[in-house]
């Protein structure tokens, strides 16, 4: 295990030297302190017995890393995350950090966010690089992950069942009678969509439809690269007669792709997809959709969040599944409407 000598040994600095970067406590000359930052990139050092010291000492803030503020789903689950921390009458704030979908990102926000020396964290992991995660929880740092998991690491999550989401789906298109159901698959490294997509393929083996390449479509998570997708798609020979799509921004495109190529859902193509938002029923057709409880998954980790760090919980971590809901409207063709959807 590297220590604070080998990192002084490396910068040609004194340990107190060393320290005094890591903690702020003294002004260092620049040249000194670059080549001390520049040793403990190199040696990857983790200063753990000094965090777990500075941990004793609350802040009053927590993070929460989120992979997409764009996408109103993550915009709604931290909405959820700020009731709470409302009701509990300003004791915490929260800084909130947007990684983009980009794992480098995530983990320069993981180490400021170590840096600030926050109470506990929030994060929609952007990948499945665990190892720095791991490292603060080995700190003592209290984490919660949400909508998504790390492999490999235990901490409290709070996800869905997205394969149950993506078969009810899948199951509605099919009972509509569609038989060439397409997959619309965000490119993103998150268990969500695997899952997801996991769940399309499972009900089509029990359906006896087979599997086919030219239904399936891999493309980065936005409106443009999905409706490219599902443009190709549809300008087959034998193009599909329904899309399934694995995210919000999935059936957007789709819909868009739909309308350029004019043709008319669900006559000739049906649309579905996970996620549900607003103002999807005022579209035309309106979309058949699984909601996600996304606002009361913010809630429920800034809650189990608090208990950690005020020491309710000591028990392992624990990980909350909560339901979704089919609301099904006109987009698959069905004649029947959720109420109230």
């Amino acid at each position: 295990m590297t220590t604070i000598r080998d990192v002084a040994r490396a910068a040609r600095a004194s340990t107190a030297t060393v320290s005094h970067v890591l903690n702020g406590s003294r002004f260092v000359a620049p040249d000194t302190k670059a080549r001390v930052e520049q040793a403990i990139r190199d040696l990857n050092y983790r200063p753990h017995e000094v965090a777990r010291n500075l941990r004793r000492s609350r802040t009053g803030t927590i993070g929460v890393v989120i992979a997409d503020i764009s996408n109103p789903f993550f915009a709604e689950l931290v909405l959820g995350v700020e009731d709470v921390l409302h009701r509990d009458a300003g004791r915490y704030h929260f800084i909130l950090c947007n990684t983009e979908e980009d794992v480098d990102k995530e983990r320069m926000y993981l180490e400021v966010l170590s840096q600030k020396r926050v109470d506990g964290l929030i994060l929609s992991p952007a990948g499945r690089d665990a190892e720095t995660v791991r490292n603060l929880v080995n700190e003592g740092l209290p984490v919660v992950c949400v909508d998504r998991i790390l492999e490999g690491i235990e901490t409290d999550t709070i996800v869905v069942d997205n394969r149950d989401a993506a078969r009810r789906l899948v199951r509605h298109l099919i009972a509509q009678g569609r038989r060439r159901i397409a997959v619309l698959e965000a490119r993103l490294d998150a268990h969500s969509i695997r899952e997801r997509v996991e769940g399309y393929l499972e009900v089509l083996a029990e359906a006896g439809l087979p599997r086919k390449e030219e239904l399936a479509a891999l493309c980065d998570s936005n409106i443009d690269a999905a409706c490219a997708a599902a443009r190709e798609l549809l300008g087959a020979r034998e193009r599909p007669d329904a899309i399934f799509c694995t995210n919000n921004f999935m059936t957007l495109g789709a819909m868009r792709g739909i309308a350029e190529l004019d043709l008319v859902c669900p006559d000739d193509v049906a649309v579905a997809g996970v996620d549900d938002l607003p103002w999807t029923a005022g579209f035309r057709p309106r979309l058949t959709a699984v909601a996600q409880p996304a606002r009361e998954m913010g809630q429920k980790a800034a809650a189990l969040l608090l208990d950690r760090i005020a020491k309710k919980l000591i028990a392992e971590p624990v990980r909350i599944v909560l339901p979704t809901e089919l609301r099904i409207r006109e987009s698959c063709g069905s004649k029947l409407f959720t109420p109230g959807s």
